[in-house]
């Protein structure tokens, strides 16, 4: 499982919470919109904002980012 952590933002931009969203591994590994997807059906379920302003939030997958030594 590959685990990231995805910001959900309300329509002001405002950050309503972050949630830690883990999917299966696959050769080619989970792309972003999986994680962002997820976030978003985890909002819903937790009813962060009313039911009439669900299709107004977005979920912002952090880049992961390769240090060099």
């Amino acid at each position: 499982m590959q685990t990231r952590n995805v910001a959900v933002y309300g329509k002001l931009g405002n950050r309503l919470k972050t949630y830690p969203i883990a999917i299966a591994e696959r050769s080619d590994g989970p792309a972003d919109a999986e994680f962002a997807t997820e976030a978003l059906r985890r909002a819903r379920k937790d009813k962060l904002v009313p039911e009439s302003e669900m299709d107004s939030l977005t979920a912002k997958v952090p880049q992961k980012i390769k240090l060099w030594r």
